[in-house]
């Protein structure tokens, strides 16, 4: 898993590429933990470079997306590969989770 940050119009976008493992879900929740506690509350999840993920990576998105909410902030998800929207849709997340079809369209 890499992870890098980018900013738009106010609002944090943050690219996962590769796999996110069990081994992986702990690091990817405090890495955005951190982005939270520098009050950065308006969070866009770039899955377009992800090619698999597993339960406990997609808990971390809920979990942040439910803290963001909370505080009037969010997290959308933008532009996953097939398999990726296959699992997120499996799952139900497409229910709860804001996704789109692109970063492009999360930021409007």
């Amino acid at each position: 898993m890499e992870l890098s940050v980018d900013r738009q119009f106010g609002v944090t976008i943050v690219t996962v590429a590769g796999s996110v493992d069990s081994a992986d879900s702990g690091a990817l929740l405090s890495f955005f933990d951190e982005l939270i506690e520098a009050g950065q509350t308006r969070l866009v999840a770039d899955l377009s470079r992800m090619d698999f993920i597993v339960s406990m990576g997609l808990g971390v998105f809920v979990q942040i997306y439910i803290r963001l909410r909370k505080t009037g902030g969010f997290l959308r998800l933008a532009g996953p590969q097939p398999l990726i929207l296959q699992i997120i849709k499996i799952t139900g997340l497409d229910r709860l989770l804001p996704l789109y079809d692109s970063v492009a369209q999360a930021l409007e």
